[in-house]
């Protein structure tokens, strides 16, 4: 399901400010030019904050942070003109877009007062620690007639995009099932709840499943092109005093097309993969974003980024092709950051819609839900 709305390409210039947050007068050429804000430029934004710099039509006007200082430093380093410490500075006329890479429980309040006043929000995901809140943020955007949407950095892998024509092309033959494992041993080493946010369950919005196994619910359900429709799990916190939530979940997911899907997240082990499993080929990724992986087709396949499989039942093994750091490079034609961008230019709906991202939420949430009461539960219950 998408949002009922086409948002309008970014064409008719805002009335002027001239005496915008932390700026001097405006220009009537520069207000004309949408201007990007990015919200939280420490973290992992570390690996994509120059993303915005030199996207053509644009101008990247303001970064914030909490750490005033770190704010300060980012923008004298990517020639930003301005930076501040509150994020409601990213309200200014000439803001029309503005990246929230904020903590998760954030997300809403900032996503939904940016979208009442206009602007185009991209969330880092997830897109809230709640559904309710997730569906507060759908709602803004719909009302105010402007686009949201969630940063997913699996899909700056050429590899998954190969993975997805495989698949939607017949190349693996009918799919039998999918198997995705997320896992590192993070929470061993985390610091309390009261110094460390992503060790609050309330905060982040779970533990390691909603953190982790969100990349790979969304990721195969975008391959195959098909949602999850119901899951029973089994989650639980057993070696990690230190998280809130959990840090082992498994859960098996029925896909809509009636597909099983085995899911896994840990954060006290390693071991990420990804596997797909045909009537007539199978792919493993031996590892997160940019691993290596090996490939078995039923029918050719040739046209691939980074994928040739010419002889059925072969195993051609692909080779490691980056991992996050590069893949958020600027220059990476997959750039999820400047393909936001560019949607919101030509008027087009992102890769990853707000209400993707909630309903990435709500099977989260089912699979807690499911652990809790022991039962199988359909993700619309949690939509309800």
């Amino acid at each position: 399901m998408h949002l009922a709305f086409r948002p309008a390409a970014l064409t008719a210039p805002q009335p002027l400010c001239y005496h915008c947050p932390g700026s001097s007068s405006v220009s009537v050429s520069e207000q004309d030019i949408p201007g990007i804000a990015l919200i939280g430029c420490g973290g992992m934004a570390a690996h994509y904050r120059d993303s915005y710099t030199s996207i053509p039509g644009t101008a990247y006007r303001l970064v914030v942070d909490a750490d005033a200082a770190l704010a300060r430093s980012v923008a004298k380093q990517l020639a930003v003109p301005r930076s501040s410490a509150d994020w409601r500075d990213a309200l200014a006329p000439d803001i029309r877009i503005a990246d929230i890479s904020t903590p998760n429980h954030l997300h809403a309040e900032q996503a939904t007062a940016l979208l009442a006043a206009g602007k185009h929000v991209l969330l880092q995901k997830p897109m809230a620690p709640t559904v309710p809140e997730c569906t507060q943020i759908v709602e803004a955007a719909r009302a105010s007639r402007v686009t949201a949407g969630v940063y997913m950095s699996d899909l700056e892998d050429p590899l998954v995009w190969d993975l997805r024509e495989m698949v939607r092309g017949g190349h693996l033959g009918a799919i039998s099932s999918v198997r995705g494992r997320y896992a590192h041993r993070g929470g061993l080493r985390a610091q309390p709840a009261v110094t460390n946010w992503r060790g609050s369950a309330e905060k982040t919005g779970g533990g390691s499943f909603i953190q982790l196994s969100l990349h790979h619910t969304n990721l195969l359900s975008w391959i195959l092109g098909e949602r999850i429709a119901s899951v029973m799990a089994y989650s639980a916190n057993r070696m990690c005093p230190n998280i809130g939530g959990d840090d082992t979940t498994a859960a098996v997911c029925e896909f809509a097309g009636g597909a099983p899907g085995v899911f896994e997240s840990a954060w006290n082990a390693d071991g990420t993969l990804l596997e797909i499993f045909g009537s007539e080929g199978r792919v493993r990724v031996f590892g997160g974003q940019g691993s290596a992986a090996e490939v078995v087709v039923g029918r050719p396949f040739t046209t691939g980024r980074v994928v040739r499989a010419e002889e059925p039942g072969k195993v051609v093994r692909v080779p490691a092709c980056g991992d996050l750091r590069a893949h958020c490079r600027r220059d990476n034609p997959l750039n999820q950051h400047v393909a936001f961008v560019e949607a919101v230019l030509a008027g087009r709906e992102p890769q990853v819609t707000a209400e993707t991202g909630r309903y990435d939420v709500a099977v989260a949430k089912a699979v807690y839900a499911s652990a809790e009461q022991g039962r199988r539960i359909a993700i619309t219950e949690m939509l309800a």
